[in-house]
């Protein structure tokens, strides 16, 4: 699995141009799950942007999951500015066996990973497998609303034309793998979002 290689770059970039989407996006997860309480993990959360929004506005426990230990160490950094300490665990791993035993949390969230995810049949496989009965999650990538979303693509195409390359080859074959996925692993059910809030898979165990 690949992402972002310079984690103190990426967190310059999540703090100073994407930070507005991330409060957003934990507003769009609960009024979608309804879920406030319990165990989530954040998977692939780079420095734990998401992770933090959503703790902000519940009462979850927080499990901030990513391969790169430089980001799980930014991650914690901002959790104890949040006073997230005492709800707030970190792991270090891949997506494609998460280090979680079956049906250990209520909700996984990952924004932005997704794309670079070597077998996506097997990471949704993992993440259906660690979730509880009527767990839910919500995967995928957007930027919260179609202004927040123009305004960040033009501030990064202004300061380097070619942000996007590392992964736009690769959003479209997702895409277009994701039904025959969620069908072969057949959830309880699914849905998958696309609109100007990004492309979201969401489904319930």
């Amino acid at each position: 699995m690949k992402g972002a290689t310079n984690p103190q770059s990426f967190d310059q970039i999540v703090r100073n141009v994407f930070a507005p989407i991330y409060p957003v996006i934990a507003e769009q997860i609960v009024a979608k799950t309804s879920i406030k309480s319990g165990r989530c993990l954040d998977a692939g959360c780079g420095t734990g942007a998401l992770g933090i929004a959503l703790a902000n506005i519940t009462d979850m426990h927080i499990t901030f999951f990513d391969q790169s230990d430089e980001m799980l160490n930014l991650s914690s950094q901002y959790a104890t500015l949040n006073d997230l300490d005492n709800r707030s665990s970190f792991i270090q791993g891949d997506i494609h066996t998460i280090p979680l035993p079956d049906e250990d949390v209520h909700l996984v969230i990952s924004r932005g990973s997704s794309p670079f995810w070597e077998d996506w049949h097997q990471a949704y496989r993992e993440i259906l497998r660690i979730l509880k009965p009527g767990g839910m999650a919500y995967i995928g990538g957007g930027f919260g609303n179609a202004e927040l979303r123009e305004k960040i693509i033009a501030t990064m195409n202004e300061n380097n034309p070619n942000w996007r390359n590392s992964f736009k080859d690769r959003i479209k074959p997702e895409r277009e793998a994701l039904p025959g996925i969620l069908d072969a692993l057949a959830p309880s059910s699914y849905q998958i979002i696309d609109d100007e809030s990004g492309f979201w898979a969401v489904f319930t165990k």
